[in-house]
């Protein structure tokens, strides 16, 4: 049997971040703009940085941790505004009225 084509690996993977005149229609400014984009976009710079020195397995590991309860902490205050009533409806005791 053969085996079709997954859309998500037609696109061609290069070793290289390429700009062309074509896609910003020759104005340099955007082609440089437009590079930049492109390099954030694919973590070349972090990754250079990551490399640049040692880090420790234990302090990766702490990181990660961190930036999993920094998500987890965003997601339940999220979720205790949406189901916390709005100012406006909430039942206020009065002070002396019936």
């Amino acid at each position: 049997m053969r085996r079709q084509k997954n859309s998500n690996f037609s696109k061609r993977v290069s070793g290289c971040v390429t700009v062309t005149a074509d896609e910003c229609g020759g104005n340099n400014d955007r082609m440089i703009r437009k590079f930049i984009k492109k390099v954030k976009k694919d973590g070349i710079v972090e990754e250079f940085r990551s490399r640049t020195h040692y880090t420790k397995p234990s302090v990766i590991k702490a990181a990660a941790r961190a930036d999993r309860q920094r998500l987890i902490d965003k997601v339940n205050k999220d979720r205790s505004e949406l189901l916390k009533p709005s100012g406006k409806r909430v039942n206020r005791k009065t002070r002396g009225r019936r």
